[in-house]
């Protein structure tokens, strides 16, 4: 039993519902374009192809980073040995390799699609990370990829394009999750200076990078009218956006409540805090946006 607890911890079930909900942000968008039922059997296999993929790309990472959890978070499974490092490993290729059987049922492209999502999340917990920026974008953009996936994946049932309304959600998802990457590499930055990870923070200054986040961020809130303007959105989605944009300017706000580089790292803690009610509410929006 504490295997296996072991095994769903290393797997972020919390993350792989998220995940799901993006998802079908893209493939309900699609539907909704071509006059198409919210959800089919389709659908199931989207998912199931993004959880296998997701799923181990988080082990993965547990599996490159056990030795800096052995510092900054001991409870991790392959630090107290619930879990060994060579069985998060074999998982992990296992969950990889079920993502690719399934997403072969779905036709050629979209198992081209989530075998370079697979090598990117690989990669990304192998060196990316260290990076610093270059891995922040890499989050952003696979975050945001689950989304253009779910379309592609509905498009094909039509045989139709993926619509370039796709292309908003994703955008948004982008952005804000490379607003928030930023913002946590200011909160972190004296621990990522020590390991050497050239975050924005690092290599130009927790000055610079908090205006490069909330440049980021105000695009955000400056595009959020464009779903309902364009897309097939209930009110349900205004409603979520004003929370989105409002917590947003909040987290700006908190950045810039002073000057001095310690202050902009402890407010730091709390614009990431608000960020992530961003995500949230975002996520809603586009997904309850289209009921």
């Amino acid at each position: 039993m504490n295997t296996l607890k072991g095994v769903l911890m290393l797997t972020r079930p919390h993350n792989l519902f998220v995940a799901i909900i993006t998802t079908f942000i893209g493939y309900g968008l699609v539907s909704r374009i071509y006059g198409l039922p919210l959800l089919s059997s389709s659908f199931i296999y989207a998912t199931a192809v993004v959880v296998f993929v997701a799923a181990a790309g988080y082990v993965i990472n547990d599996y490159y980073d056990v030795e800096t959890d052995r510092v900054s978070k001991p409870w991790r499974p392959l630090v107290t040995g619930i879990v060994a490092p060579t069985t998060a490993r074999l998982l992990a290729y296992i969950l990889y390799l079920a993502g690719m059987v399934v997403s072969l049922v779905l036709g050629f492209w979209p198992a081209v699609f989530a075998a370079l999502n697979a090598v990117l999340t690989h990669e990304y917990s192998r060196w990316v990370k260290k990076t610093g920026f270059l891995g922040n974008l890499l989050v952003a953009l696979n975050s945001a990829a689950t989304i253009l996936f779910g379309g592609l994946v509905r498009s094909l049932d039509a045989n139709s394009p993926v619509p370039y309304l796709v292309l908003l959600p994703s955008l948004y998802a982008f952005l804000l999750i490379l607003g928030r990457e930023i913002v946590k590499g200011i909160e972190d930055v004296e621990g990522d200076k020590r390991i050497g990870a050239m975050t924005l923070a690092v290599s130009c200054g927790v000055h610079c990078a908090r205006s490069v986040a909330a440049l980021l961020l105000l695009v955000v809130v400056a595009i959020s009218p464009l779903p309902a303007l364009l897309g097939p959105y209930n009110l349900a989605y205004l409603a979520l956006a004003l929370v989105v944009d409002a917590s947003i300017i909040l987290a700006i706000h908190a950045l810039y409540n002073g000057h001095e580089a310690r202050h902009i790292v402890e407010a730091s803690r709390r614009a990431r805090s608000l960020l992530k009610i961003s995500l949230l509410a975002g996520g809603l929006a586009f997904a309850l946006g289209l009921f």
